[in-house]
């Protein structure tokens, strides 16, 4: 394992170093991209990384639809609004536009195996291997379970205190992901995988540093890093031995069986199981939280939702989930980064420039939603189709999310099972605002809220 650790690292510093704004020949064709800020490197890299969120939607007000950021590392980035410029990437080939490459840092955390981090052509294969367990019937299955589990989370919150929804939809989907998608449901077991995840997902900008310098790995914090990973590592390996001893034992639906079924590799099924936990746990707990604060200060929408708890495909509810995710998107970029130069908006980009779709700002710009464009109101997905390549909180085209369905279903399910056990209601005045954490955009206050009642069960 620590030898696995030292050459991932080793891979991914050359990785960045190769990437970085440094590059010559990026260098030599920046006066022919888009426009951008003027500010040092230094400056640009630091509002990018804390603040994207105002950031982005900001420098596409002052440049236009294409924006030109100097960010390290892996630099220089051209920002995307325009919906069409959007869709050519998303549906550009594969071997152009690599997505892998910029999520080289998560190897050694959801391995080389991972769709996260494979390119074309080995990409393909590996997202074809992962999509039989995210069939719209293989997830019905699981609904039961979820909303059962949320309506008993939702019935532990104290009445009358202040709570973090944040804090109890991030335990709530870890559990949801350790006993319904891993199948893990012995108490035990499953108290003991869920602590291990919980602080491997925890990791922050300054942990990536043991896998830039293996060295730190023997000093703290760092040596906790590798300890945290190599203990989930354990877990995660003998879940995997004890299903395939007793096969029979396990005729579920639940992920991890599905996942074992046709791959012999264990190895392989480790780097998926950590890819769940990495791309599914935290984004989605982000969105459900996102999704209460909006609710609980939009009284109207949220009576409404509740009048259609009994209905278990209730249009509403969907559209809910799309507007909360349209008007508080949990990621503000996603990237592809170019292996050869490209045409795309008036502009020869070289390789090595990354090219990211604002999501943030696409979908609020007014040109395409209207004046409304920054109102949170669910009503519109009822009304209409919205703009092609406006609402791509899952990204797009061959990289898009595997689970968005697996996540839309949970998140739905999330919120009846919740809003069936108790009342809740907002706590402060006003809306609450973002700040950065690792790469989502959480609600700064985590989504404060207080249970009025609870409902018999």
């Amino acid at each position: 394992m620590k030898s696995a650790l030292k050459s991932t690292a080793t891979a991914c510093g050359r990785l960045l170093t190769t990437a970085s704004i440094s590059n010559p020949k990026v260098e030599g064709a920046l006066d022919r991209m888009p426009p951008g800020p003027s500010d040092p490197v230094a400056l640009q890299t630091l509002r990018f990384r804390r603040s994207r969120q105002h950031y982005l939607t900001e420098m596409h007000e002052r440049h236009g639809d294409m924006v030109t950021l100097r960010v390290v590392p892996n630099g220089p980035f051209v920002l995307l609004r325009d919906p069409e410029h959007i869709r050519e990437v998303f549906r550009g080939a594969p071997d152009v536009f690599h997505a892998g490459a910029g999520n080289s840092l998560l190897v050694p955390i959801v391995g080389r195996h991972s769709v996260l981090t494979l390119d074309a052509p080995e990409h393909r294969p590996a997202r074809k291997r992962m999509m039989p367990p995210f069939h719209h019937e293989r997830i019905a299955k699981l609904t039961e379970s979820m909303l059962r589990m949320a309506q008993e989370e939702a019935r532990s919150w104290p009445v009358g205190k202040p709570i973090r929804l944040l804090e109890r939809t991030y335990a709530l989907t870890l559990d949801i992901m350790v006993q319904v998608v891993f199948g893990v449901d012995e108490q035990e077991r499953a108290a003991e995988l869920s602590s291990a995840l919980r602080k491997v997902a925890d990791f922050g900008l300054t942990d990536i540093l043991v896998w830039m310098r293996p060295g730190l790995g023997r000093y703290w914090p760092w040596r906790n890093v590798v300890r945290n990973l190599e203990h989930a590592d354990e877990l995660i390996y003998a879940e995997i031995a004890r299903r395939r001893v007793c096969p029979r034992r396990f005729e579920r639906c639940d992920v991890l069986t599905m996942l074992l079924e046709g791959e012999p590799d264990d190895e392989v099924v480790r780097d998926e199981v950590m890819t769940l936990l990495v791309a599914g746990h935290e984004t989605t707990a982000v969105a459900l939280a996102w999704l209460f604060e909006r609710l609980l200060r939009h009284p109207q929408a949220l009576a409404r939702v509740r009048e259609g708890l009994d209905d278990p495909k209730d249009p509403y509810r969907a559209a809910v989930f799309k507007e909360a995710l349209r008007v508080r998107p949990v990621i503000h970029n996603v990237a592809r980064r170019l292996t050869e130069p490209i045409e795309l908006g008036g502009y020869l980009l070289p390789a090595g420039v990354s090219v990211l779709p604002s999501i943030g700002a696409v979908q609020s710009d007014p040109r395409l939603w209207g004046a409304d464009a920054r109102e949170f109101r669910p009503e519109r997905w009822l009304e209409g189709t919205p703009p092609q390549n406006a609402w791509i909180p899952f990204g797009g085209g061959a990289r898009r999310c595997l689970g968005a369905t697996f996540a839309q279903t949970e998140v739905e399910t999330v919120l009846a099972g919740v809003l069936s056990a108790v009342d809740l209601k907002a706590v402060g005045d006003g809306d609450e605002g973002s700040a950065m954490n690792h790469i989502t955009m959480i609600p700064k206050r985590g989504a404060r809220a207080g249970v009025v009642r609870r409902h018999r069960p």
